[in-house]
């Protein structure tokens, strides 16, 4: 049985650099129940035909494709694994023949590239996509989490684990005495307000809640989820930016589906923020020698390493060809050919290697396909 593999940016990096003959890379939307998983098999059967159909007119031997593609064709048969999808699904296969399949969280388009690397460009928005940390606060208990439009998973920080958990030194004999003091002698020692002294435990909680949380990125605000007043509380005592979406309540701080669906909305509102400012920044450039839009250049930019970042139509058709990067020659074709790469493919991917920023966009940035934005 095998599982495909989450995307992630250490992923992308392995795959990105390796290379050899005959690199295989099949995508195809898939689904995670119903009749449609079985469409999903019948285009990844295709999709492997396809690449022996390739090879064969490349002139491999028989003995030789079989060999190659005999783990892709396995996965055909392996039922749990169809059960394990998301979106969108990659496979793809090495030079000795071990498949690499991963579970995209965006849905792509069914392709089929045979080249000496990995197609990559279609998995770029499920390995860094926009995610905000979420802290769920209520007073038995405290979680961070980080969340996508996607998912959410627990991330591990210092957090204290309720109000108690915080407040167990307090004396509280001498507590009420104080408080009986400052009201006046003809006050019990009982009398004293108790609302105060919860205020100044809950005060104090929520300020060990804001210490303990990891350094926050200034371009990703705070999510905050749980009980009304606490969240209330804790935007007096937290300096960073924060959001609390209207209906911020939740029964049970484990409960990653539904602290997903309690953030997703803010963050999906950030992500359309955060595309615009890139897109506006993209805009800004535009005619003023630091931005990009020629595909050779992007490419010579891309490997030298002067793109600062770069904006990309998500649904951009391939550009087929060829592209040696230890020479930077660049050849297009008007269809491709066997063992042709999708050359929006390498820019991407030589950007990504050399510390650029990939953002996707939904519609063509000012009608170009694509943006880079140089450092100098």
């Amino acid at each position: 049985m095998t599982r495909p593999t989450k995307p992630d940016r250490e992923l992308f990096d392995r795959l990105a650099a390796a290379t050899g003959e005959a690199f295989i890379s099949v995508y195809l939307p898939t689904q995670v129940k119903g009749a449609e998983i079985d469409q999903s098999r019948i285009m990844l059967k295709n999709g492997i035909a396809q690449v022996d159909s390739w090879l064969e007119d490349a002139g491999w031997k028989p003995r030789v494709r079989e060999q190659r593609l005999e783990a892709a064709h396995a996965l055909l048969d392996d039922q749990e694994f169809w059960e394990h999808q998301g979106p969108g699904l990659a496979v793809l296969v090495d030079d000795k023949g071990v498949p690499t399949p991963v579970a995209l969280t965006d849905p792509v388009e069914k392709r089929v590239v045979v080249a000496a690397s990995f197609h990559l460009r279609p998995s770029i928005p499920s390995i860094e996509p926009t995610r905000l940390p979420v802290l769920v606060l209520t007073r038995h208990g405290v979680r961070l989490y980080s969340a996508s439009s996607h998912d959410a998973y627990p991330v591990d920080a210092d957090l204290p684990k309720s109000v108690e958990d915080v407040n167990w030194f307090v004396d509280r004999e001498k507590q009420r005495q104080q408080h009986a003091d400052r009201a006046g002698s003809k006050r019990s020692r009982h009398g004293h307000d108790p609302s105060a002294s919860e205020g100044e435990d809950l005060d104090r909680f929520l300020r060990a809640v804001s210490a303990g949380l990891p350094e926050a990125d200034p371009l990703r605000p705070l999510v905050v989820l749980g009980d009304d007043n606490l969240v209330a509380r804790f935007e007096n005592v937290h300096d960073l930016e924060m959001f609390s979406p209207p209906k911020s309540g939740i029964g049970d701080v484990d409960d990653v589906r539904e602290v997903h669906e309690k953030a997703a909305e803010v963050v999906e509102d950030h992500e359309t923020a955060e595309q615009e400012t890139h897109l506006e920044q993209a805009r800004e450039q535009l005619g003023t020698g630091n931005a990009i839009t020629d595909v050779t250049e992007g490419l010579i930019a891309a490997v030298s390493g002067r793109v600062s970042r770069l904006m990309m139509h998500r649904g951009a058709s391939p550009i087929w060809g060829r592209f040696d990067p230890s020479t930077l020659h660049v050849t297009f074709h008007d269809e491709q050919e066997v063992f042709d790469v999708d050359l929006l493919d390498r820019l991407a991917v030589h950007a990504m290697l050399n510390g650029a920023p990939v953002a996707t966009t939904e519609t063509p940035v000012d009608g170009h396909v694509f943006v880079a934005i140089t450092r100098f």
